[in-house]
């Protein structure tokens, strides 16, 4: 049941190709025109490992333009690394060349469509457009749409399907011994409305989240997952969709988070339901019970006030068969409740996880305030995203760190992102988080009778100046104006 493998980890640089096109594709027994990477619902998993180059050329077969982004990794927002600047048109190969740092933390992160529709002669500032016979040069761009072209944005093409994971080193290496060798599976939730013609609502309508919808794991209805009694399985949880969160239960069982967003954890906790919204990340430990079956399922949850938020039923997600023999001898297997036992414990802080910045000097305060009309705009400070205007007058400062705060007045949860870099929340709506809560992607609460949501993070830039893009997660909500950008530059900048 695993998503196809686009390579093997190996430590010498590697090439691989993605290409995306319209597919039939299974779903529950039934044939669905979907949009794919290489033929599948789930794209391939990348692999890679912290110093690899990967150089990875995408062919574009679809009838509108498209792109790539990695999400969550910690690379160039320029040149042809993670920069969302550049299209592929139809019928045109992009590459990429992806230096893979060496301190990338190892853990899950993915890849998908970001592409800004951008029309001929436009460009954010810093951004040239260039192309040499269709497939783009290091460090160079693909040319702009044309007046013309079609061009469906990322909520369209992620909903189709245009998403897949990359795993990066292996976080089973930060844990103890005993747990290095055990199975590890992928699981990538994502989410399908089928139209009457027989294919993914795009081209056919237009997605709404709170719609009937079809929920999947690894592009499968409710698949099976085997697991012995008594053993212990390192799950990959990649929420990959285009808008709705999980809030995820094992029945009768827990799990120990121990990586979130690609970040080892300073402190590995055990929970018994994980809320996982567009975009995050979670590599979580479970074990077995007795002999018998439990459920994977999203419970059901609103993600905000009544009238505004979304409202979603509890589904069960995946089977888990328990079967005899082969795991541990401990009272999971021996005695204990069938299904999924209590998760490990396990001692952190993991290796690579991230220090504490909460006693760091601030070199700049932010405020981002997220906010809508109730209808089809969705604003960041109360402007819609222009790409040829930073949200922010100010650049920010390369090895300097900053505390944003973020507000949501709207009646509905919003899923911040932060491009190239992770964040640490310090609180949400007042309520101090743990050290170990870094991430790239975090919920911010809805407003609640008149009082807006709050969430603060703090942000160390490092590494790379230009364009670092942040934006919520629901990908209608960026695509319509919920998106902005700060200048990163350097220390000796005089900007």
């Amino acid at each position: 049941m695993e998503p196809p493998d686009l390579n093997t980890a190996t430590p010498g640089d590697v090439t691989v190709q993605l290409t995306a096109a319209q597919k039939e594709v299974m779903i529950s027994g039934k044939k669905v025109l979907a949009e794919t990477y290489n033929g599948s619902l789930v794209g391939p998993t990348l692999h890679a490992v912290p110093g690899q180059r990967v150089t990875l050329k995408l062919k574009n077969n679809l009838d509108t333009a498209t792109n790539l982004h990695f999400h969550g990794m910690h690379l160039s927002p320029k040149g042809s690394a993670d920069n969302i600047m550049l299209s592929a048109q139809p019928g045109q190969t992009l590459t990429y060349h992806l230096d893979i740092p060496a301190n990338q933390a190892p853990g899950t992160y993915w890849y998908h469509d970001h592409e800004m529709c951008f029309r001929d002669g436009e460009s954010m500032p810093g951004m040239e457009m260039s192309s040499r016979n269709g497939e783009s040069m290091p460090g160079m761009e693909m040319s702009s749409a044309p007046a013309k072209a079609r061009c469906n944005g990322t909520e369209s093409q992620i909903g189709a399907g245009l998403s897949g994971t990359i795993i990066v080193g292996d976080s089973r290496e930060s844990l103890p011994p005993a747990y290095r060798g055990i199975t590890a599976h992928t699981l990538a939730l994502k989410d399908a409305q089928i139209s009457g013609s027989s294919s993914i609502v795009y081209p056919d309508g237009i997605l709404e989240p709170a719609s009937p919808t079809v929920r999947l794991v690894n592009g499968q209805y409710r698949p099976t997952l085997n697991v012995k009694a008594g053993e212990t399985q390192l799950w990959r949880i990649a929420n990959e969709g285009y808008a709705i969160l999980y809030d995820l239960q094992l029945d009768g069982g827990s799990f120990t988070v121990i990586n979130q967003d690609g970040i080892p954890s300073a402190a590995p906790t055990r929970a018994t339901h994980l809320r996982v919204p567009p975009g995050r990340r979670l590599d979580v430990l479970v074990t077995a019970g007795a002999p018998g079956s439990t459920w994977l399922r999203t419970l059901a949850h609103e993600t905000g006030t009544e009238g505004d938020g979304d409202v979603y039923p509890d589904t069960t997600l995946m089977k888990i068969n328990v079967k005899k023999g082969g795991g541990s001898e401990g009272s999971a297997a021996a005695g204990g409740p069938s299904g999924m036992a209590t998760a490990p414990r396990i001692a952190g802080p993991l290796p690579g996880s991230e220090p504490d910045l909460s006693g760091e000097p601030i070199a700049q305060s932010r405020s981002v305030a997220l906010s809508d009309d109730g209808g089809n705009n969705f604003w960041i400070n109360g402007k819609l995203f222009d790409m040829k205007k930073p949200t922010f007058k100010k650049p920010a400062t390369l090895g300097t760190v900053e505390e944003w705060t973020l507000t949501n007045t709207s009646g509905h949860d919003h899923p911040f992102h932060l491009h190239i870099a992770p964040f640490q929340v310090l609180s949400v709506n007042g309520r101090a988080q743990p050290p170990a809560d870094y991430m790239d992607t975090v919920s911010v609460p809805h407003a609640v009778n008149g009082k807006a949501g709050k969430v603060v993070i703090r942000i160390r830039f490092t590494d790379f100046t230009g364009v670092w893009i942040f934006h919520c997660h629901i990908t209608g909500h960026e695509d319509n104006g919920m998106m902005g950008y700060v200048n990163v530059v350097a220390a000796d900048s005089t900007v």
